[in-house]
């Protein structure tokens, strides 16, 4: 580790060449970083890091190597075709400008930081002399106004620019709206003043109108002559037929637009002047949107339509020439009401038949809006835009044009630039004069306080490591011995099954009852163990509280006993939370376990859970509060109410480890857990869960007492022989043939030499060895796809590498009857055909 060289002495010579080596580098990272914000700033604000770097650079290695870094930042940006680029004509003036601000930048803090090295050596003598004084303290007011009056002047002048910005484009937008809809609406006037020609021209006799059908061609095609706009009139029959058009002459028999919506609306007795969404013209063999007008025969009925056929390209050549006029504006849309769009310019990159769900235009539209602005993320192509939209006179059609929000802020990024440049090195010119003085005054005091808070502060970093380091043992410790509990909790779990299948008789005796009772304790406290040392192995999913809470509040009554009363509150429109059952239940009847306790008179648990009232975006969080009316805490019992271990009961009546379960559970999902409580007047304990947009699954029922009759053989994969002689039977129990394998590697090769020939694979997790469950998991569905590996554990470590893998994991100890349902699907897939 080198140092800096003493003040008193000149630098070495390797040492001021490093200097400038840093200085260059410093120049390279500012030039890096602009170039990456290059596709959101486009071209301006050219010296964005320039300007800071260069002062950084200045305070830490000097003035000299300050200004090395302003010009090579300002060189870096005058070549060309290196972004960004200065505009022609514009580059002696941003040049400049840079330039001598950067150096009176470099020259102001290499004057900084040869102050606090002058003033370095007499600190010592000066430390007795310490508080403040009058002047110091006006000077300290001089002080922060160099810095606040120049950066509010620049702040209120950004801000003005900004709101001029967004006018200025409002303006725009309108104004080009307005011009498309009078463009519009002359095209569409126009449509329909030949569309009534054309039907004074036809008539209402078809058989007359085709023996004249060359005669009338003729007309229709004088017609639209010199209408760019206008690809073809036709006139169809009430069968949807045409009868005449002047695209096709003659009229190609057997073509129909009977299976049009729109034709069937008309002839239901719809809108007498309809615009269609953009079809391919069954006589034009193009893409057109027409103008329709109702035929009506003498006595009323329907007699058929006049049809106006348009060019979506004729609009976008207009948009296109109007955008030459405008630069800046980015598209231009003509769409119906109903959201379908007829034309767009430019055209999206992908084919687009109407306006998302999701646009900002369609909402204004839907909500009855006849012409308004409006801000927001384009539902085409992602680009938040400021758009206006005007509708056309008496039909649903309506034209927007829109500015994204990079082009309307282009020029006030570069005024803003601008103006740092003048101000900046004015404020550092002021903020210096200010800083030299208030520090020669002041000094002292400065580094006395400085002393202390570095005392503190090592002090209180010393006390956390240590603090750190105690729990990181207590959990590593925690974690093995829950480990080694949860192999003899499965095997006696196990034998008690075997047991009650073996001798029916004994199946309701209060020995095993007893014994299933204990056993079902060691898995709460096992789970109470690994929940604090961050081994247990979750399974978080969907859970619907307004379900799921009253389900379990059975077990809670009986937890609380008959003293104390239970209510629920659950909010009918609360969110499905994210999180492992057994962990939430084992976290709600620890809570209500300290309630029974702090409640011996009797008393009321109340459950509230709401949404959490934040606004931030996403699916949210649900809040779950647990509240008693017992005893309540002091201050600084609350305070360290979550620490493991920690306990205010008997020694025969509590771990400590209950609300230690409670934060960890809740940190662990992803939330959080807050306690509040006051002496006399209760507890109430706060866990907020992230909620999910997920469904919630539905579970199939699990007969905990039947045991199914299965048939196959198995391989079990366990390294405790105790373990394995227990699962070994409990699956053998099922009637399928059981073969063992110590270890993974040991697995493989047994499901490799192809006999005998496995169904399915139960297997732990951590083993001995060069693989371990989750690797041969993972390398049997590659080697043997159809065979079905069962992992079972009782640490998370690697579990969510396993679940995003699409392994089946079961938490150690599992049940039976869980590990019966899980083999017998497995068969069942592995039998099922495909």
């Amino acid at each position: 580790m080198t140092s800096e060289p003493h003040p008193g002495h000149p630098p070495a010579p390797h040492h001021r060449l490093r200097r400038w080596w840093q200085a260059a580098a410093w120049a390279v990272l500012a030039v890096l970083a602009r170039a990456a914000l290059q596709p959101l700033l486009d071209d301006a604000l050219p010296f964005l890091f320039a300007l800071p770097a260069c002062a950084i650079v200045a305070v830490r290695l000097g003035a000299g190597p300050g200004a090395l870094v302003a010009l090579l930042c300002a060189v870096a940006v005058a070549l060309p075709g290196v972004p960004p680029s200065i505009r022609t004509g514009q580059a002696p003036v941003q040049l400049g400008a840079f330039i001598v601000s950067a150096l009176l930048t470099a020259l102001l803090c290499g004057r900084i930081r040869s102050a606090q090295q002058d003033a370095q050596p007499q600190m010592a003598a000066r430390l007795a002399e310490h508080g403040d004084t009058p002047l110091t303290r006006w000077l300290q007011t001089v002080l922060w106004g160099a810095a606040v009056i120049p950066l509010s002047a620049f702040l209120a002048a950004s801000w003005w620019g900004y709101e001029r910005a967004f006018n200025d484009a409002e303006d725009t937008v309108v104004r080009v709206s307005s011009v498309l809809a009078r463009h519009a609406q002359q095209v569409m006037d126009t449509s329909r003043d030949l569309a009534l020609r054309v039907d004074s021209i036809a008539g209402h006799d078809d058989a007359a109108l085709r023996d004249n059908e060359a005669t009338v061609h003729r007309r229709l095609v004088d017609l639209i002559e010199g209408q760019r706009a206008v690809q073809a009139l036709g006139v169809w029959n009430a069968a949807g037929e045409p009868v005449v058009s002047s695209a096709r002459y003659p009229v190609p028999a057997g073509t129909s637009v009977a299976d049009r919506p729109w034709f069937t609306a008309m002839a239901q007795g719809g809108e007498p002047v309809v615009v269609t969404s953009v079809v391919t013209g069954r006589l034009q063999n193009k893409p057109i949107f027409s103008l329709l007008l109702r035929r009506g025969a003498p006595d009323g009925r329907f007699a058929g339509v006049i049809s106006v056929s348009l060019s979506p390209e004729y609009f976008e050549e207009f948009y296109s020439s109007l955008a030459a006029q405008e630069p800046g504006l980015n598209t231009f849309l003509l769409f119906l009401q109903s959201g379908d769009l007829l034309t767009r310019w430019p055209r999206p990159a992908a084919p687009v038949t109407r306006l998302p769900a999701s646009s900002p235009v369609l909402a204004t539209v839907s909500a009855g809006a006849a012409s308004g602005v409006m801000f927001g993320v384009s539902g085409i192509d992602g680009v938040r835009r400021l758009a206006s939209l005007q509708r056309l006179q008496g039909l649903p059609l309506y034209v927007s044009t829109s500015l994204s929000e990079h082009a309307i802020l282009q020029s006030w990024k570069r005024f803003v630039g601008l103006l740092a440049a003048v101000l900046g090195p004015v404020t550092l010119g002021l903020v210096y004069v200010s800083f030299v003085a208030l520090k020669k005054t002041r000094n002292e005091h400065a580094v006395a306080v400085e002393l202390r808070e570095e005392i503190r502060l090592r002090a209180q970093a010393e006390q956390a490591a240590m603090q750190s380091q105690k729990l990181e043992a207590l959990a590593h410790l925690t974690g093995g011995v829950a480990h080694d509990f949860n192999n003899l909790l499965a095997i006696v779990n196990g034998n008690v099954h075997l047991l009650r299948r073996l001798h029916p008789q004994l199946a309701q005796g209060k020995q095993l009852e007893a014994i299933a009772r204990a056993t079902a304790s060691g898995v709460r406290l096992t789970r109470q163990l690994l929940s604090f040392s961050r081994r247990q192995a979750i399974n978080p999913e969907p859970v619907q509280l307004q379900e799921w809470l009253p389900a379990v509040s059975g077990l809670l009554k009986t937890t609380l006993g008959s003293n104390v009363s239970l209510s629920l509150d659950v909010a009918a429109d609360t969110p499905p939370v994210l999180a492992d059952t057994a962990e939430l239940e084992l976290a709600l009847i620890n809570l209500a376990v300290n309630a029974r306790d702090a409640m011996p008179q009797g008393g009321r648990l109340h459950i509230e859970v709401r949404p959490s009232q934040g606004e931030a975006p996403g699916p949210g969080s649900v809040c779950i509060a647990v509240s008693d009316t017992g005893t309540g805490m002091s201050p600084e019992v609350a305070q360290k109410a979550f620490e493991p271990f920690f306990t205010t009961k008997p020694q025969d009546k509590g771990t400590g480890l209950g609300l230690s379960q409670v934060h960890g559970f809740a940190l662990q999902a992803g939330g959080s857990a807050a306690l509040r409580s006051q002496p006399g007047t209760g507890t109430t304990v706060t866990m907020t869960l992230p909620a999910t947009p997920r469904p919630v699954p539905v579970a199939a029922p699990v007969d905990t007492a039947a045991t199914p009759h299965l048939h196959g053989r198995a391989l079990l994969v366990e390294d405790n022989e105790d373990v394995a002689a227990t699962y070994t039977a409990v699956l053998a129990s099922t009637g399928l043939q059981v073969d063992r394998a110590a270890n993974a590697d040991d697995a493989l090769q047994a499901v490799l030499r192809g006999a005998p020939d496995y169904a399915v694979v139960v297997s732990d997790v951590a083993m001995p060895g060069t693989l371990d469950g989750i690797q041969l998991a993972l390398r049997l569905r590659t080697l043997r796809p159809a065979l079905r590996v069962i992992l079972v554990t009782g640490y998370a470590s690697r579990l969510q590498a396993a679940k995003e893998a699409g392994l089946k994991v079961l938490s150690k100890p599992v049940e039976p009857a869980t590990l019966f349902a899980e083999v017998e699907q497995a068969l069942a897939l592995q039998t099922s055909p495909g």
